[in-house]
């Protein structure tokens, strides 16, 4: 860190070069192969600016070109990774990392730069980190559980490859949405297996039940072993919903929830709606782990972005379950401000 503050200070045009080369890599990278004249306008650049920076990295290996666009040479793509993580340092994100996590009570705080409501490419950045994060964290014989979502999904495709896993079991941790099958969570559960090399188990319900059926669905056997390997779980992945949103979702009547709330809610996880001080608002039927069972878990991982998700992450975080949470710039800087 002294050495980048040392750069900041004598030849600040370094860093900003190397930030602009990082961000033209980056967006190759999530659009190869891409043409010259979309990369301009996704960059926002003049086709010569870009033309030069592409003729620098050619020359260099770094990138190779045919018919389609240019695209990252394998030896690019290995390094594009750790030249994110110096970028990251340089634009201070380490240190606001490590005020969250103290104010919040967290082992360990993610931040990836950017904003999801303004530049949805960022979701494959959180994808991109959190995946790293399940590669060097999961050791033999752990139990994974993992919930469903657009940001899980992610996550499911951007684990690296790693040393073998041995008898690792992923599970998942809700039942299905009824939405579409590649955000659910037996399917991010089975692609999270096999990109670690594991075995795994589905759960074949849907995720909101009512009356008695939900009694005796948790009492079939196979049903009951899910949970129970849930409620073990050595690795918990989950997003965190916006209440309105997931009501709409599970196709819950928002203002009859409204009426039975305790409290406004503003955050959302497992089918407890959580207050702004982290308070339980109210609670909905969901096959799955209850907040009594998510407190026991000693690793429970939190992955959601952008600023308007803010509140509704501080109110999850204030419930005292979460013990890392992985997000963006825009919703890091407005927790800033809020705690």
């Amino acid at each position: 860190m002294e050495m980048i503050g040392l750069l900041e200070k004598f030849v600040p045009e370094m860093i900003d070069l190397l930030e602009n080369r990082y961000n033209i890599l980056r967006t190759i990278y999530k659009n190869q192969p891409i043409g010259r004249r979309m990369l301009a306008e996704r960059l926002e650049l003049g086709e010569r600016v870009v033309r030069g920076e592409i003729d620098f990295f050619k020359n260099r290996q770094m990138l190779c070109s045919d018919v389609n666009g240019v695209s990252l040479t394998p030896e690019c793509e290995a390094v594009l990774y750790q030249m994110g993580e110096l970028v990251h340092k340089m634009r201070g994100l380490a240190a606001l990392e490590a005020c969250l996590a103290e104010k919040m009570g967290l082992d360990k705080v993610f931040i990836v730069p950017g904003n999801l409501d303004e530049d949805h490419s960022v979701m494959q950045d959180l994808g991109r980190v959190a995946g790293h994060y399940v590669q060097k964290t999961v050791k033999d014989r752990w139990v994974v559980a993992v919930t469903g979502g657009s940001t899980m999904a992610e996550i499911s495709n951007h684990i690296p490859e790693g040393p073998a896993k041995s008898g690792v079991l992923v599970v998942p941790a809700r039942g299905g949405l009824g939405e579409d099958v590649e955000i659910q969570a037996n399917t991010i559960a089975a692609k999270i297996a096999r990109r670690l090399g594991a075995a795994y188990r589905l759960l074949h319900i849907p995720d909101v039940i009512h009356g008695d059926a939900l009694d005796k669905l948790l009492a079939e056997p196979r049903i009951e072993e899910i949970i129970g390997l849930n409620k073990k779980a050595d690795l918990l992945l989950h997003g965190i919903g916006v209440p309105r949103v997931m009501a709409k979702r599970r196709e819950l009547d928002w203002d009859k929830l409204l009426d039975l709330a305790q409290k406004v809610p503003v955050g959302e996880a497992f089918g407890n709606y959580f207050s702004a001080d982290g308070s339980v608002a109210m609670v909905t039927n969901t096959v799955g782990l209850k907040l009594e069972d998510l407190l026991k878990l000693k690793r429970v991982v939190a992955v959601a972005g952008g600023k308007s998700k803010t509140e509704a992450i501080v109110a999850v975080l204030k419930a005292g379950f979460v013990r890392v949470l992985i997000t963006d710039q825009g919703a890091a800087l407005k927790m800033q401000e809020i705690i």
